[in-house]
């Protein structure tokens, strides 16, 4: 047996770069992912396509303190007042701060995604995210339902896969879920993509004795308006969409449901009351569009 030895190293490259050469495939691949590692940042800039969401400012009119809480929403919309000092507690017990305003531990915070680190780093710039939670009350002799819970959550920046709706929350809390769908409300007095009927997504449930609850919640994104978070989860995609933000307005009576026509019909006349204050603390449709005309 003769034996012919190692082969050279050298010989061995050559012959590999040899057969690469002659590879058209292989060249014609090569090719086109060159051409676009060297073109990708130019198409980005001929197609505006923007590979991460910039913050949307907060308007003048949102006062969010260092906490991240907004505080401009005013304590009283027509019949309904935020919950006074002892209003809501056993034998009437004070504190010195009103019931109504509903003041997130850092825990649920974190939860939320409000108030991160990320967070302070805008807030100056008022571009960070914000939160409101409160209990208003019917001050109306003989109200029924006599009582509201009202949060509003601002997401501004990033591709937040919005994440916290009843539906979801609510099952994770150990109560069952009984129906989800849509229900329309005319809301008067509202301005821009808002002047119109306004859908909201309405789940219906049932706690553990028995009794039946319902939660209504929708969002503003980018000043239009959304009913499901499955919508707002697909235009955040649209990767020509530069400023973003949602806003997820969710409120609901205090009380067990008896008629749920009867209980949609009140929700309609607390959210007239309601609504048209909480869009002047969000960015309008022009004002976002008024930003992405203007980007660099």
């Amino acid at each position: 047996m003769t034996h012919t030895g190692a082969r050279n190293p050298a010989s061995t490259g050559r012959l590999l770069l040899a057969r690469v050469l002659g590879d058209r495939h292989f060249l014609i691949a090569a090719g086109i992912l060159l051409l676009a590692a060297v073109g990708w940042g130019a198409a980005v800039r001929l197609l505006g396509i923007a590979t991460r969401k910039e913050p949307v400012p907060w308007p003048e009119g949102a006062v969010v303190d260092e906490d991240h809480r907004l505080r401009s929403l005013p304590v009283r919309l027509g019949p309904f007042e935020r919950a006074k000092d002892g209003e809501l507690t056993q034998d009437n017990k004070t504190d010195g701060k009103p019931d109504g305003e509903i003041v997130f531990s850092q825990t649920e915070l974190d939860a939320l995604g409000v108030g991160t680190d990320f967070d302070r780093t805008r807030y100056k710039q008022r571009r960070s995210n914000w939160y409101v939670s409160r209990v208003y009350v019917d001050r109306r002799p003989g109200a029924v339902p006599r009582y509201w819970r009202l949060d509003v959550t601002y997401y501004t920046g990033g591709l937040d896969l919005v994440p916290h709706v009843p539906d979801i929350c609510l099952w994770a809390g150990g109560m069952s879920v009984l129906g989800s769908d849509g229900v329309t409300f005319e809301i008067p007095g509202c301005s821009g993509d808002w002047d119109r009927p306004v859908r909201l997504h309405r789940t219906r449930y049932e706690d553990k004795t028995g009794r039946m609850f319902v939660e209504y919640y929708g969002f503003s994104l980018n000043g239009v308006p959304q009913d499901t978070r499955e919508k707002v989860r697909g235009k955040l995609l649209n990767p020509f969409m530069r400023y973003s933000y949602f806003a997820k307005i969710q409120f609901s009576p205090r009380m067990s449901v008896v008629s749920l026509a009867e209980t949609d019909r009140k929700a309609e006349e607390f959210l007239r009351h309601v609504l048209p204050e909480i869009l002047k603390v969000l960015p309008s449709a022009r004002q976002v569009e008024t930003l992405e005309n203007t980007r660099q």
